[in-house]
């Protein structure tokens, strides 16, 4: 493995750069025990068609992580375009501070892992694989369910919508 330099990009014009990759913005959701968490993740993506893979990444530092790391299930809900403010929510706030799914309406689907109600799509994954990558680990999850609860638009992207810090 070649070691590689660190960017000498300037941080600003990649920050900037990389809020331009389409990404959907979607809720994470995961369940240990009684206990439910989740997150936003702007890294979701499709990786397979058959089987019918996806990959989401999630940084270590956050509680969703611990989580995910002794569950066999988990799912992903791909927010309307209205429902910026779950996605707020779920990116600025920790399970360590607030239980985020009493606050947003939501179903339990397979054993009772939580998923956003009204939602552009939502899919429940089994745990198909775990790497590392850098700060944060993928999850491969294969699809075992799939709804489309609303027809409203999905957020198309993680941006001026969406930003933690209003950009």
């Amino acid at each position: 493995m070649t070691d590689h330099p660190k960017s000498s990009v300037e941080k600003e014009i990649l920050d900037t750069a990389l809020r331009r990759i389409p990404a959907p913005v979607a809720v994470i959701g995961a369940r240990q025990g009684d206990v439910l968490g989740g997150l936003t993740a702007a890294w979701v993506t499709r990786v397979s068609i058959d089987p019918v893979l996806i990959l989401v990444s999630i940084g270590h530092e956050r509680y969703t992580y611990e989580m995910m790391k002794g569950t066999t299930h988990f799912t992903v809900s791909v927010l309307a375009d209205d429902q910026v403010p779950a996605a707020r929510l779920f990116g600025l706030k920790s399970r360590r501070e607030l239980d985020k799914w009493a606050q947003v309406d939501h179903d339990l689907l397979g054993e009772g892992i939580p998923a956003v109600r009204d939602c552009a799509a939502r899919f429940l994954c089994k745990v198909q694989d775990v790497f590392r990558t850098g700060d944060h680990d993928c999850f491969v999850g294969e699809v075992v369910t799939a709804e489309t609860p609303s027809d409203r638009p999905a957020l198309p992207m993680r941006g001026a919508d969406y930003a933690p810090d209003g950009r």
